[in-house]
Order: C-alpha cells, then structure tokens, then sequence
C-alpha cells in the first residue's frame, strides 16, 4: 500500500495500493527526487510497466499521463515509448475542429474532456528532462507578454523570446486574409517595433504597449525592437 495523503493531527493515513504511487511521485518529483523515484520504481512494478507495456486499452485515470511525465523528466526513454504508444491507442486524442482545441476522450464518451486526466496528459506533452523539476525550483522570470489573443479563432502555437526579438506562429482556426486579428504586447520597454513574416501586418504604438494588426493566415511572425 501507499499513503495517499496524511492527516498529522488525527494521525490517519489515506492508503491505496501503491500503483497511486504514479500520482503522488509526480507532486514529490520535484521537491525530493530520491525518494519519488523510490516510489515511481515501486508504482511502475507493481504494474507490470518495468518488463513491459500495459495491457490494451488503458482505462482511464490519472496515473498513466503521471507517468509519462516523469518518464521524461528522468530520460526512462524505454519506458516513454511504450506509455506514448498505449496512450495514443486507448485515450482518444482528438482534434476539434470547431472549436480548435486537442483534447483526449479518454473513452469516456462524456460531452466535455475530463479535466484532471487531460491536464496530466497535456502536461506530459511539454515534459522532458528535468523541465519538471527546474519549473518548481524558482519562480519564472518576468518577462513581456502577447495578451488579448483572438482565441479559438486564432493562436499561437508559438510564443518566443529570441533575444530581443519575439518569435510567433499564428495559427487560426479558418484562414480569412480579408480579415484582421489584433493581439498586444504589454510589460516591454517603451519602444518602437517591427513586424515582418506576414504580409500587410501593422503595429500601432501605444502608451501600454503595441498593438499588432495581422491578417488570418498561418505564418511566422517576427517583432524587432527598433531602439
């Protein structure tokens, strides 16, 4: 068994068998490594993940996507590839193309993606070695942010400071090169800009930062301070 959570006061232990401990390593990773490995390892056997991949298809919960993050923080690359693959086949990853947004079913044939089980999974797509970790050592340095972005009907599916240029990838739902979408810059120094990468986008100063005008189409967008 493992302890799920502990109540010091009325000393009472929460225990589930020790496949929960998928879970609750992925909330001790980053604070003592050594002892959430210790109860990863013990999670990963009592599943049977050390020899092998899981039996098809997974049913849903928290645990698998849990895993893969930390199989990736800890560069277990073996055992990456078979949770990626079970994932992929039982969890029903998914495209709206209505509303623009990739979600997992889960097999759950619910009207709305259950939102723990997809927050994990979401998670293990931007995962890798050590990002867990170094996100929860210290707090993210400030920085500039693109703000009132026209979403779903247009984002961003990069955001990127390069230097002192800023790297983005517009991604709108429907292309529509008649129209405009706007975005802002606020948090920069006071300064002109340049935008350059998509034909006929525009910035217009302003005393709490630029405003971007860009027509709806998928591109590369390059914004350069000019002083």
């Amino acid at each position: 068994m493992t302890t799920m959570y502990y109540d010091p006061m009325l000393d009472v232990h929460h225990r589930l068998p020790v496949q929960m401990a998928l879970v609750t390593s992925y909330y001790a990773a980053p604070q003592v490594q050594d002892d959430a490995r210790r109860l990863f390892e013990a999670g990963i056997k009592s599943m049977g993940l050390d020899t092998g991949g899981p039996p098809l298809p997974l049913r849903p919960g928290r645990g698998y996507g849990s895993s893969l993050i930390l199989a990736r923080e800890w560069g277990m690359t073996e055992l990456e590839a078979r949770l990626a693959h079970a994932i992929e086949e039982s969890y029903e990853p998914t495209w709206n193309d209505a509303s623009g947004e990739f979600t997992w079913g889960m097999g759950l044939d619910e009207p709305h993606p259950r939102g723990q089980f997809n927050a994990f999974l979401a998670a293990a797509e931007a995962a890798g070695p050590g990002r867990w970790a170094n996100l929860s050592a210290a707090p993210l340095d400030p920085c500039p942010q693109i703000v009132d972005v026209d979403f779903p009907a247009v984002a961003l599916s990069r955001a990127e400071w390069v230097g002192e240029s800023l790297h983005l990838t517009l991604a709108p739902l429907r292309e529509d090169p008649g129209s405009v979408t706007t975005f802002r810059l606020v948090g920069a120094k006071a300064r002109d800009w340049s935008i350059t990468g998509i034909a006929g986008a525009t910035v217009d100063a302003a005393p709490d930062g630029p405003t971007f005008r860009v027509p709806i189409v998928s591109g590369d967008l390059k914004l350069v301070p000019l002083r």
